[in-house]
């Protein structure tokens, strides 16, 4: 009987033990595994970026640990440089890598990146994507349906809606400047034709809408996140109870260039809305660059277009450089859907 009796006491022991020792391990393993591995979080970095120009950039975003003391990063095997997070753009933990074209090879590249904790070892990061500089060929239409999302700043997701695919700021996500490209960089007028519905509010003032022409963020090389702008806009804006739009330029930390025009028009939550805007160059009769101008039509989707276009010029205020740009949507502490985007070829 007592031989019985330590034999059932051992197995239980033996039992217990290995319990125990299976816990610990998927304890500290988790601990390990987040500690090191999951110090970088991707968001969005496409495995192709279309033509980039000037400070139009191909963006990787994503989030980083609270127990990371420093990220660095390095493109195509070249120096070490600082990622920082700062501003009301790219807060903690917020990331968003910036990489300018005339630093891009056509075809492969590589982004290493490395997050250095506290304490506990680095973890390492190595990402690849493709550059394609070709010029962009016009019309384009982009129906959210097989995208990958080529992402400014923020956190986006695509989702079907009444069996239509729709793209907003991923739920939860929403605050400062949600920039999305729809394409890549090019000169000339361009005519843009889609749909919105504004949901909800997630702070003041927010807006939502288009950016007709956007050349990214202009500053000093090594300075991230970039701290400028430029662009033309179409959007609602809660400062002004309404629809208008705008040209404006800011080099890095400097006073930005403004011009405006705004119509007072109540936007209603989950009603869609069409928008159409045209936006072009004008030269002179010796073909020099003159300025931009701009135009929109935002009216209730399925009802008569009685809008009659909103005008605007950046003469008048903030002269744009002649340049390559992208379109891209726009949303700024706002949860905001878009339907799908049509970019077509403007003569003027």
């Amino acid at each position: 009987m007592k031989l019985v009796v330590k034999k059932k006491f051992n197995r239980y022991i033996l039992i217990s033990i290995l319990i125990l020792v299976l816990v610990g391990i998927g304890i500290f393993g988790n601990h390990f595994s987040n500690s090191n591995s999951n110090l970088i979080h991707i968001f969005h970095q496409p495995d192709s970026y279309s033509r980039r120009y000037g400070y139009f950039t191909a963006n990787i975003c994503g989030t980083i640990d609270q127990h990371v003391e420093k990220v660095q990063y390095r493109l195509n095997d070249g120096q070490w440089q600082d990622l920082t997070q700062a501003g009301p753009r790219v807060p903690p933990p917020l990331f968003t890598l910036e990489l300018r074209d005339k630093y891009l090879e056509t075809g492969k590249n590589f982004v290493n990146l490395k997050a250095i904790p506290y304490s506990g070892s680095t973890s390492e990061l190595n990402l690849v994507f493709d550059y394609d500089p070709t010029p962009i060929k016009l019309p384009i239409i982009q129906n959210w349906s097989d995208v990958d999302l080529d992402v400014q700043d923020g956190h986006w997701e695509t989702f079907i809606k009444d069996g239509e695919w729709r793209v907003r700021p991923k739920i939860g996500s929403e605050d400062y400047d949600r920039v999305l490209a729809v394409s890549g960089a090019f000169a000339g007028g361009r005519r843009i034709e889609t749909d919105l519905i504004f949901h909800v509010n997630k702070g003041d003032p927010y807006g939502f809408g288009v950016l007709p022409l956007w050349g990214g963020r202009p500053d000093d090389d090594g300075v991230l996140p970039s701290r400028g702008w430029n662009f033309s806009l179409v959007w609602y804006y809660s400062h002004y109870n309404g629809i208008g739009m705008e040209f404006s330029y800011k080099y890095g930390e400097n006073s930005p260039a403004w011009v405006s025009a705004y119509r007072n028009i109540q936007i209603v939550p989950e009603v869609k809305y069409t928008l159409i805007i045209e936006c072009w160059p004008e030269a002179g009769s010796d073909g020099k660059h003159i300025c931009y101008k701009q135009r929109m039509k935002w009216f209730r989707s399925g009802e008569t277009d009685n809008f009659d276009w909103l005008k605007l010029s950046d003469i008048e205020g903030s002269p744009l450089p002649e340049s390559e740009y992208a379109v891209a949507l726009v949303a700024h502490r706002t949860q905001v859907s878009y339907g799908p985007v049509k970019i077509t070829k403007l003569e003027k």
